[in-house]
């Protein structure tokens, strides 16, 4: 993986990790640019990226006759130590990407989930509060392929099952069809902060 660093181990273990999704346009913006563009202005809230996986194409679910997704995986940094917080932050970000919430598994400009932060588990108390790790990232290709690239040693706080028997529980269909779409969004996003100073 010459365009990115992997993290192993402890360091794997400790970090802060959001998966990324888009399938719709916004202001001419494409699905990779939005995945950028949220890139920065996370950067712009405090929260640093320190590495992101290449993009992955995934078709649409429950309708794969809707506009492909394209995901990712990024290990950020942030000061922070409540994750409701950092919801908020995504949530806001989401937002200015031109995220409207509707029903459930909607097209979207931008979907910004935490998958992990810093190894805690948190069970909610009623329906709308925050779980970590997130409830379905054992299930979804798009989250655990992407997160292999870059923390190919981290495993569930929940279960203690690592990356690979967890992708080994997907089903072939669903590991055949998330693949690696082209394009570096870390790289991509060194570039607009350079372009916005």
């Amino acid at each position: 993986m010459p365009f990115q660093q992997s993290f192993r181990g402890n360091e794997a273990q400790q970090g802060i990790f959001i998966a990324l999704g888009a399938n719709q346009l916004y202001r001419r913006c494409t699905p990779f640019e939005n995945l950028r563009r949220a890139l920065q202005l996370l950067s712009q809230h405090g929260v640093v990226l320190l590495n992101c996986s290449r993009p992955w194409r995934t078709p649409a679910w429950p309708d794969p006759s809707l506009p492909p997704f394209l995901n990712a995986v990024a290990r950020v940094a942030w000061s922070g130590e409540d994750p409701v917080v950092l919801m908020r932050i995504l949530h806001e970000v989401e937002t200015a990407c031109g995220r409207e919430r509707s029903i459930r598994n909607a097209p979207r400009t931008l979907d910004l989930d935490l998958v992990d932060f810093r190894a805690r588990v948190r069970t909610p108390e009623n329906q709308a509060d925050l779980v970590l790790p997130h409830p379905r990232a054992q299930d979804r290709a798009f989250v655990l392929l992407p997160m292999r690239e870059i923390a190919p040693d981290w495993r569930s706080p929940a279960s203690g099952e690592d990356i690979d028997q967890m992708i080994g529980k997907l089903s072939w269909n669903d590991r055949k069809d998330c693949r690696p779409a082209g394009g570096v969004l870390h790289a991509a996003t060194h570039r607009l902060k350079r372009a916005s100073s």
